[in-house]
């Protein structure tokens, strides 16, 4: 009999699991102790649809990450710092402030852990690269342009 595992059951199915089991362990042991119920075609077809849309969401989230991807590397953020009059940077840029440069710019929300910098932080005035994490293995390279704001 084929049944469907509604929770785990150790060294038989993992749950959400279609395995064909003898009707007397079913009868007997998975149906009173609601851990599986009997695999009708009707259940079959609803598993294969949610099977399909968790798919269909699956696609569309990466697809936006990646069009996410495309926009944040062809993009610069532009930091305007004060410097002293012998030129050094009276402060510096860090993941809070690129996280909320992104958010203004691109209406994005990112946290901290999706931010890599080389360095601690940036502090000079010129280029600088910082990698964006979207998933486990897509990172937007995206450059940081430091100016001077001396007014």
């Amino acid at each position: 009999m084929k049944v469907l595992f509604l929770e785990h059951v150790v060294n038989v199915a993992k749950k959400w699991e279609i395995k064909e089991v003898s009707s007397g362990y079913a009868s007997n042991f998975l149906f009173p102790k609601k851990l599986a119920q009997r695999l009708t075609a009707k259940l079959e077809n609803n598993l294969k649809l949610k099977e399909a849309k968790i798919e269909s969401n699956r696609r569309q989230i990466h697809e936006n990450k990646l069009n996410l991807y495309n926009t944040l590397n062809s993009w610069k953020l532009i930091f305007s710092l004060k410097t002293w009059k012998n030129g050094k940077v009276y402060g510096w840029v860090w993941e809070k402030s690129i996280i909320l440069e992104i958010k203004k710019q691109f209406k994005i929300n990112l946290w901290k852990k999706n931010i890599y910098m080389p360095s601690w932080h940036i502090r000079k005035i010129w280029e600088s690269f910082i990698y964006i994490k979207l998933t486990k293995d897509v990172m937007a390279k995206m450059v940081v342009l430091i100016d001077s704001d001396n007014s």
